[in-house]
């Protein structure tokens, strides 16, 4: 049997992955991942060796390679878990949390089956020596494709469920479009149609009486400011048909969608909402757009950030129109997945429909910003 210093040599110096070759995987990377087996393994021949000096003759050959494996596997994942959580600035513990290792059962039924072929192996060595390595070679690529099997299964199996969450979402975001529209276009009904047709109205009142009363002189005066209302009427509801086709978010385009958007919901939230919109340029659909990613962007802030302030931010540059929005929040990691980052991949759709880019700036305890850049 190895000693502790041997089987570290030996299992990083043997330590192959098929990236190496492909030049896939850094010099760095590659140094750090045959370092990492080598310590886990020196660990492991330390632990058992520690236990019984003469390991290949001991009786107890079974649970010391279970040992040996249990400490291969928990420094292999701490080192694992450390580089990642240095490198990247993540806690240690959601590191440790996100390691691949397929599911547990398989994983558990891996480190069994791998337990027992370690004894067999140890057992083995004692009689021919290294022609036992090639005896247990075909059983453990096949336990290691096992694994890796396994990964890919729940790997597909998250990327299902994932894909069927934002479905959902998005059934339930045009559910809510659908029903914004309706809410503007009463909106400009009721600001832009509504008086000029209750002038009509109270004219032909008007009329009405003069008729019963036989004030003929009168009716002449009154019949012209009935023409008038009655077109002044018609041009309102001409000029809101064309606003429509213009923008399908109401009369008065993108900017006055926003600000009424902005106005409700400050009054729904005690954050404090902040809006800077200028006049834009942009086509119907890079309109509804830009208008149902804001409307996102400034939800998820609302419920989701713990903000005091949030910011919207709409402007024109030569040949670009851009949407930002902003917020004090507790921030987060836009790699970490989250069932609250949902909506962003959605987003990011919608701006990419549209021929514009979405850009996500946040981190933990930093905020977030989320900007969308049109061409005008």
């Amino acid at each position: 049997m190895l000693s502790p210093v041997q089987a570290g040599l030996v299992a990083s110096l043997g330590a192959l992955d098929l990236s190496e070759f492909k030049k896939e995987t850094g010099i760095a990377k590659t140094l750090f991942n045959k370092s990492q087996i080598g310590i886990a393994s020196f660990l492991a021949s330390a632990a058992v060796h520690g236990v019984a000096p003469r390991p290949g003759a001991s009786l107890y050959l079974l649970p010391l390679a279970f040992l040996a494996l249990a400490v291969l596997a928990l420094v292999s994942g701490g080192l694992v878990s450390l580089a990642v959580s240095i490198g990247r600035g993540h806690p240690l513990w959601k590191v440790a949390r996100q390691l691949r290792i397929g599911t547990f059962s398989d994983f558990g039924l891996t480190l069994l089956a791998w337990g027992l072929l370690g004894a067999m192996l140890a057992a083995l060595y004692q009689q021919v020596h290294v022609w036992a390595l090639f005896a247990f070679l075909a059983p453990t690529l096949l336990t290691r494709q096992a694994l890796s099997r396994s990964q890919k299964l729940l790997d597909t199996s998250q990327a299902y469920a994932e894909r069927e969450r934002a479905v959902i979402r998005l059934v339930e975001q045009i559910r809510e479009e659908r029903s914004d529209e309706r809410r503007l276009i009463a909106a400009d009904l009721h600001d832009e149609i509504l008086q000029p047709i209750f002038k009509v109205s109270l004219m032909a009142q008007v009329l009405k009486a003069d008729l019963v009363g036989g004030r003929l002189l009168e009716m002449d005066e009154d019949l012209p400011a009935l023409v008038d209302a009655a077109e002044l009427a018609s041009k309102k509801i001409r000029d809101l048909i064309g606003d429509l086709r213009a923008s399908a978010i109401g009369a008065g385009g993108l900017s006055e969608a926003l600000r009424k958007m902005v106005q409700a919901m400050s009054a729904q939230t005690p954050i404090v909402l902040h809006s800077e919109i200028a006049e834009v340029q942009l086509s119907a659909a890079s309109q509804l757009a830009m208008y149902q990613i804001a409307k996102e962007a400034i939800g998820n802030a609302i419920v989701h950030s713990s903000a005091k302030n949030v910011w919207v931010r709409l402007t024109a540059g030569p040949s670009d129109v851009l949407l930002q929005i902003g917020d004090d929040g507790r921030g987060f990691d836009p790699v970490e997945d989250s069932p609250h980052h949902y909506g962003i991949p959605i987003m990011r759709e919608r701006a990419a429909a549209a021929g514009g880019h979405l850009f996500l700036d946040s981190a933990p305890g930093k905020g977030c910003e989320v900007t969308v850049v049109m061409a005008s």
